[in-house]
């Protein structure tokens, strides 16, 4: 009896190190979320085991003490990106292989983290290596409890040549990542906010999470933007096609904004505590502006034209040591509330397959 009792207090134990990959907010779309949703899980720090006896075994699924300091993260994963027409006849598959370095540090009890990003891609059948924007990030939470927490980011992405960039990367055809695309020359600047509730249970299968999170941002430019006719604004729905044509090239003043909604629900078996599976739901809406002539006027002004989106994220993620994890990632895009399908040059299908480092 006492053999079998301590396995199943080791059993509860390893458990706790499934909480890592749940310990997550849903994926902070600090940008261009339908691309790069959920890329950067933040390293967490190992959990410590108590000593013997049952309340020993319900202290190891407890919260750890804050933890300071500095940290670094490196991933290697292979993406698929696969593209369909409206017969639902996949008619591209774009895969690429990428890698991530992330350093940063956390202080006041993990309130504040400050971190670095590096990284670069390279496609199949091509020895050219492409880079990745660099990035710094600031996250701030004024509330940070075990069932909500507050994120407020700031992120800023800073530019590289247009050539060196992963098409596949930036290869979607919605109005929202092509205008994105407009400012690779520029470092793009996010500002944004995430509150998150979490909620858990632990049964004799293993542990279950649920979440649901939302996330809000806007961003800026360190360069002006222009509107002009032969830029192509017009084909991506930023001047009415109602409109005359422009004569003269005007600054885009209008803010970008984003919100997006999140549910997901998780599980580790106790079988497997090392295992990790997770089913999320995503809505986002983006406001995205279209320029018109002001009546009896040769100004431009806009109003608003929201476009939304959808997907889910089916995930399965193993950590193999304390410091190494295993993990798979299929994204299915929808248009509209997990509605119109996406064809043509709008991805549906991204795959990700991912190996993640501590440091």
């Amino acid at each position: 009896m006492k053999h079998r009792k301590r396995l199943v207090l080791l059993a509860l134990g390893n458990l706790s190190l499934a909480q890592n990959a749940f310990a997550q907010d849903p994926p902070a779309a600090k940008t261009n979320v339908a691309n790069e949703a959920a890329e950067d899980p933040a390293p967490k720090p190992a959990r410590k085991s108590g000593g013997g006896g049952n309340n020993s075994a319900m202290k190891k699924f407890a919260q750890p003490a804050a933890a300071q300091g500095l940290y670094g993260a490196f991933d290697v994963r292979h993406t698929t990106n696969d593209y369909f027409d409206g017969n639902d006849v996949r008619i591209k598959r774009e895969p690429a292989l990428h890698g991530k370095l992330r350093m940063g540090g956390k202080f006041y009890g993990e309130t504040l983290d400050l971190s670095v990003g590096v990284g670069g891609s390279k496609l199949p059948r091509s020895q050219r290596v492409y880079q990745n924007r660099p990035d710094v990030t600031v996250d701030a939470y004024p509330l940070k409890g075990k069932v909500l927490k507050v994120l407020f980011y700031a992120n800023a992405m800073f530019p590289v040549h247009t050539g060196d960039l992963d098409p596949t990367e930036f290869a979607d055809g919605d109005r929202y990542d092509r205008d994105y695309r407009r400012a690779m020359s520029a470092t793009v600047m996010s500002f944004g906010v995430a509150p998150n509730i979490k909620l858990e249970n632990i049964t004799a299968m293993g542990r279950f999470q649920w979440t649901a999170g939302a996330d809000a941002w806007t961003r800026l430019y360190s360069r002006p933007l222009y509107i002009e006719e032969s830029d192509g604004s017009r084909s991506q729905g930023l001047v009415s096609e109602k409109e005359p044509a422009v004569s003269a090239k005007f600054e885009d003043s209008a803010m970008r904004y984003v919100h997006q909604e999140a549910l997901a629900i998780g599980f580790a078996p106790m079988i497997l505590p090392t295992l990790q599976l997770e089913v999320a739901g995503y809505v986002e809406n983006r406001y995205i502006p279209r320029y018109y002539r002001a009546p009896n006027s040769e100004a431009w002004e806009y109003t608003y034209e929201p476009e939304r989106i959808s997907f889910s994220r089916y995930k399965a993620a193993l950590d193999v040591t304390p410091t190494v994890s295993l993990s798979n990632e299929l994204y299915f895009f929808r248009n509209g509330f997990f509605a119109g399908n996406r064809i043509n040059d709008q991805r549906r299908y991204r795959n990700i397959v991912r190996l993640s480092f501590k440091l």
